[in-house]
């Protein structure tokens, strides 16, 4: 789980470069309960790098410890510095000073955005053959609204099936939606779903999934009798 999924595929070439420049330490920067953040600093330990994690969270959280769930329980047990960043304070900055001080390491990487691969399939294929689903993203990146939670805990009580909500309940409530308000588009069509995982970004919404998971009770027991061998008890 430590060191899983597609993040250990782009983490295997950028750790083989760092290694080949004779680095001695690794930044990244992602959300506070961020995979690829996990996946860094527990392959930075691996190669005996240090780590060194900027995490955004919110303006109400920046000030206050963490916590040690989810990601944050791995990394802060494998010993990666973080360093916790505000949205806002992020957003201010920008992308320009952080690819600045990307290079002040020189390390160059390619971004293979989302859009690349979506032209090389749409080149492939027939037009027929793939379905745009647009504005599904909601609120932004590792932010929900209160219909998409509740459409994971509905997908979980129901079927047993824990979507994320960064990526495939998004994934999901906005097939659905587009589905209900688009029927001939689907209309014929086999879907084959693929559950990406990212299932510890759910210990980040703990709060707001509260009450809508299943309730609790303590289990009263009668006091205890004999047994009718005489010996012991039970209850």
């Amino acid at each position: 789980m430590q060191l899983s999924g597609n993040k250990v595929r782009k983490l295997e070439f950028l750790m083989a470069d760092a290694v080949a420049h004779g680095a001695d330490c690794v930044i990244t920067v992602g959300g506070i309960q961020s995979n690829h953040c996990r996946a860094t600093a527990v392959a930075a330990k691996y190669l005996n790098l240090d780590c060194y994690l900027i995490l955004r969270t919110s303006k109400l959280l920046v000030e206050k410890d963490p916590g040690l769930v989810g990601n944050l329980l791995v990394e802060r047990l494998v010993g990666a510095h973080i360093d916790l960043v505000s949205k806002e304070e992020y957003g201010k900055i920008g992308s320009v000073w952080w690819n600045h001080c990307g290079s002040c390491f020189r390390i160059k990487t390619e971004q293979l955005e989302g859009k690349s691969l979506i032209d090389g399939l749409q080149s492939g294929l027939d037009s027929r053959d793939i379905v745009s689903i647009e504005n599904a993203k909601g609120l932004g990146y590792a932010m929900n609204t209160s219909e998409e939670l509740k459409f994971v805990a509905d997908v979980a009580a129901a079927t047993g099936v824990i979507l994320d909500p960064v990526y495939s309940g998004k994934a999901t409530y906005g097939m659905l939606k587009d589905m209900a308000a688009n029927p001939a588009k689907w209309k014929g069509r086999k879907v084959l779903f693929v559950h990406t995982g990212g299932l510890l970004g759910l210990y980040d919404k703990a709060d707001q999934l509260s009450s809508l998971a299943g309730s609790w009770r303590r289990m009263e027991l009668e006091e205890s009798v004999p047994r009718k061998d005489g010996t012991g008890k039970m209850f």
